[in-house]
């Protein structure tokens, strides 16, 4: 039984707090020798030595080493020039500085995690509200949280006022949480369906509360990402695969070249033993190809500037052969594949068809009335210089008004607000009350269609709910009732005998390019996968809209993903294009296991959810405008506009490998 499924009272008991006075000070040092500081660590980092050392065994530098000692000796004992040491030492240290420098990109990406740590918290001590360091906070700390503050680490809540939290830092989805104290029925599937659990890293976008902490470090779910990336390293692509291949292939010719020449010299044509070792061993070394990588690295240098021209900055050379062979393209819903942002799509109401928002050039007075009351109780703003402000329907709302003209603030003067009934996550609803133009009183409700007290249900309501609801869209009612005179302020009593005046539907819609590019990824034989912390239905809906999941397509939740064990995900996974409600460990795990099957992935994200698969891929593309600083450290590649056409079209346009082969071939034949 996990603590979302316990009571709070039980939880507090367990670690002997009172949630009125939180720990005394004896406590806090006795939980602070048990787990230590609150603070996310990385592996100790090799010694520079050691990093230096690994570079120079791989299979190409040993050969270059080998070239570099014979070439030496030769020039030491004969009057030949020392002209090839230098050049092959200048490689060998060429290849070895552009390879630590890639792998900082890992360590960059750790730090940018450390960086999201809240620095100050206020918590309950010995009785009193004290504010210490976020570090400093141990299991079975009494945290106060209000809007604007970061959750400094993961645990239950005891209180919550109104309170919402943003967990995309977790998730991936931008939509906030509402939040509760109540214990869950059954165990959650996802980190975003502990409804009374709070996490680290996660931001408190309205309301306020309390909670208990129960993990901190590197044990919080945040820590766990940390983890990962710790421990996730890169696979060598092909064309160090290759290189390693061909260049133990010519050495070892050039090696038995060199032997044959000593032999025939010195058996067969009677030469000294010392001028036919001479012969035999600067043959071989001639013979080896220690330029080779200098041409590969001007080769794919020139591939970097060619896409930096397509708006693809290069973070990790090598991806630029990489991207040639990818034909699995796993790619993360919100803000990648999706624009981020709640939009108002539908609209109905009584008597009325189903309005398309797309094609509604202009409003009925019906539809009129129905916009301003949805905006009359809300609270989101959109400041001129286009900041938002608010819960992310509530801003879909706004931004629709604009779009027909109703301002928010004009609407207020018009209809002033004289009360206030706030959201809450139980009886999910809220309620304002207004004076209308003509003196009389407004009651507005907007909230879940169930939970409205209609006088009157419309007869095709139910139809229409499900019609939205099966096309994975977020339903909300507007509802309302008038009055003569000014009523007592009593909600509950108020709030009833509701008028429907119409339902909006809610989607997170498509960025206009995907559907294009996902088409060209099919035609180009490249398999596109969508993985995604949001629900399955939402998921399975937007699939469908751009084109991943096509007949003969399956979808997976992450509860299922976690009953296949490893091989057996690898053996089923070319079955499945959507992957839903997936934790970063899971997204990993698919990328390994199409790994598995041999293919070449290339995933793309925005947030620190996606960072450990973005390591882990063939080629990890990150966001450039609303990627996150974590995400983009571990990508190979980052797309500086969002646009995943172009993204696309650098994985289809396959010459980047070609011309590095072609100048391969060119260099080997003019050696």
């Amino acid at each position: 039984m996990t603590y979302a499924t316990r009571n709070s009272h039980d939880i507090c008991q367990e670690y002997a707090v009172n949630p009125k006075t939180g720990l005394t000070t004896t406590q806090v040092k006795q939980n602070r020798a048990k787990v230590g500081p609150n603070e996310l660590t990385e592996a100790p980092p090799l010694p520079l030595w050691r990093k230096i050392l690994r570079q120079l065994t791989d299979v190409t530098s040993i050969i270059l080493l080998i070239a570099t000692a014979i070439a030496a000796y030769l020039a030491i004992t004969t009057d030949s020039s020392w002209l090839k040491v230098i050049v092959i030492g200048a490689i060998i240290i060429l290849n070895v500085t552009i390879t630590l420098f890639q792998e900082s990109h890992a360590e960059k990406a750790l730090a940018a995690l450390q960086d999201m740590h809240v620095p100050m918290v206020t918590v309950l001590r010995d009785g009193a509200k004290t504010t210490i360091a976020a570090a400093d906070l141990v299991p079975g700390d009494i945290v106060l949280l209000k809007a604007g503050n970061t959750v400094p680490a993961d645990g239950r809540l005891l209180t919550a006022q109104n309170l919402t939290v943003d967990e995309a830092i977790l998730t991936g989805e931008s939509e906030p949480i509402s939040k509760q104290t109540a214990p869950l029925a059954t165990e959650p599937d996802s980190i975003g369906d502990n409804l009374n659990l709070v996490f680290s890293g996660t931001a408190v976008t309205q309301g306020n509360g309390s909670f208990l902490v129960t993990t901190t470090g590197m044990a919080t779910e945040l820590g766990k990402i940390a983890t990962l990336l710790n421990k996730t390293k890169k696979q060598k692509t092909l064309l160090q695969q290759r290189l390693d291949q061909l260049s133990f292939r010519l050495t070892t010719i050039a090696l038995i070249a060199g032997a044959c020449i000593f032999i025939l010299n010195f058996f067969f044509h009677d030469g000294a033993m010392a001028d036919s070792l001479f012969i035999g061993v600067s043959l071989a070394v001639a013979a080896v190809p220690e330029t080779l990588p200098v041409i590969v690295t001007l080769s794919l240098s020139n591939g970097v500037r060619k896409m930096a021209q397509r708006r693809a900055i290069i973070r990790r050379m090598t991806a630029v052969e990489t991207i040639g062979n990818v034909n699995v393209i796993a790619s993360d819903k919100t803000g990648t594949l999706t624009q981020n942002q709640m939009t108002i799509t539908r609209f109905w109401q009584p008597e009325a068809p189903v309005t398309d928002i797309n094609q509604l050039k202009q409003l009925t007075s019906a539809q009129k009335q129905a916009f301003t009351y949805m905006g009359l109780a809300t609270n989101a703003e959109v400041s001129a210089d286009g900041t938002a402000h608010g819960d992310a329907t509530e801003l879909a709302i706004i931004r629709l008004l604009d779009k027909y003209g109703l301002h928010r603030n004009e609407l207020e003067q018009a209809y002033p607000r004289l009360a206030e009934d706030p959201f809450d996550s139980t009886k999910k609803t809220m309620a304002t009350l207004h004076q209308t133009p003509d003196g009389k009183y407004l009651l507005i409700v907007k909230g879940a269609l169930d939970r409205l007290q209609l006088a009157n249900r419309p007869a095709k309501i139910n139809q229409i709910h499900d019609q939205f609801a099966n096309d994975a869209l977020r339903i909300l009612g507007i509802a309302y009732r008038q009055f003569d005179t000014k009523p007592e302020l009593n909600w509950e009593q108020l709030e009833q005998q509701l008028t429907l005046t119409g339902l909006i539907g809610l989607i997170d819609p498509p960025r206009p390019e995907v559907p294009a590019a996902i088409a060209k990824a099919h035609a180009a034989g490249i398999k596109p996968v969508m993985i995604t912390g949001d629900h399955l239905a939402t998921a399975k809906a937007i699939a469908k809209d751009i084109g991943i999941l096509r007949p003969g397509d399956h979808a997976i939740s992450g509860a299922e993903l976690q009953q296949l064990d490893d091989q057996t995900l690898a053996a089923q996974i070319k079955r499945y294009s959507v992957f839903a409600r997936v934790s970063p460990e899971d997204k990993l795990r698919i990328v390994a296991a199409w790994q598995a099957n041999g293919a070449s992935v290339a995933m793309t994200g925005d947030g620190v959810n996606d960072a450990p698969a973005l390591k882990a891929a063939d080629v990890g593309i990150a966001m450039g405008i609303t990627g996150t600083d974590v995400s983009k450290n571990a990508a190979d590649m980052i797309l500086t506009d969002d646009n995943l056409e172009v993204c696309q079209m650098v994985l289809k346009d396959s010459f980047y490998p070609l011309e590095i082969s072609s100048c391969g071939r060119s260099f080997l034949l003019f050696y």
